[in-house]
């Protein structure tokens, strides 16, 4: 910077009240304060943080889950089926009434769980199963997607 441009900048700066300082100070420390911050953080401090991770950490440990069996895995959906959506969609054949929104609301409700457990039933892989073990299982498979089925043939007819 050349001599003429110092005395310009000094000029300048000794013009400058002290409130404008002030400012640029504050916003100086915010900027840094909004960069050292971990993303996700809400101002809370690390300590709090630490133990919640700390604790879900644990229980994540204590409580990991087993995986099901194919079988299982098919009576699993079976029994949902059987407690949760084969009596509410009978209920709502016999009562369906198409002018009522809250019965239209039940019934595409139904719909779309019970095609939910049919993708849930079609995930579940058959194909490396040794062949002994295969028949059984994809028949018991089959049996539950052919009640579904005839569930959701039931449901689409109320239309």
């Amino acid at each position: 910077m050349s001599h003429n441009a110092m005395e310009h900048l000094k000029s300048k700066l000794s013009k400058t009240s002290t409130s404008t300082y002030v400012l640029l100070a504050v916003i100086a420390v915010v900027f840094l304060v909004t960069i050292r911050r971990p993303n996700g953080s809400k101002g809370k401090s690390s300590k709090k943080r630490a133990s919640k991770k700390n604790k879900k950490g644990k229980n994540q440990f204590e409580k990991a889950p087993v995986p099901l069996t194919l079988e299982e895995q098919i009576d699993n959906v079976s029994l949902r089926y059987g407690n949760e959506l084969q009596g509410r969609s009978k209920d709502l054949i016999n009562r369906f009434d198409a002018e009522d929104e809250k019965d239209i609301y039940e019934r595409n409700y139904c719909n779309e769980m019970l095609l939910k457990l049919l993708i849930e039933l079609d995930g579940i892989d058959l194909i490396n199963v040794d062949e002994s073990l295969r028949k059984p299982l994809k028949e018991k498979r089959k049996a539950v997607i052919k009640e579904i089925q005839a569930m959701l043939k039931s449901l689409d007819s109320l239309k």
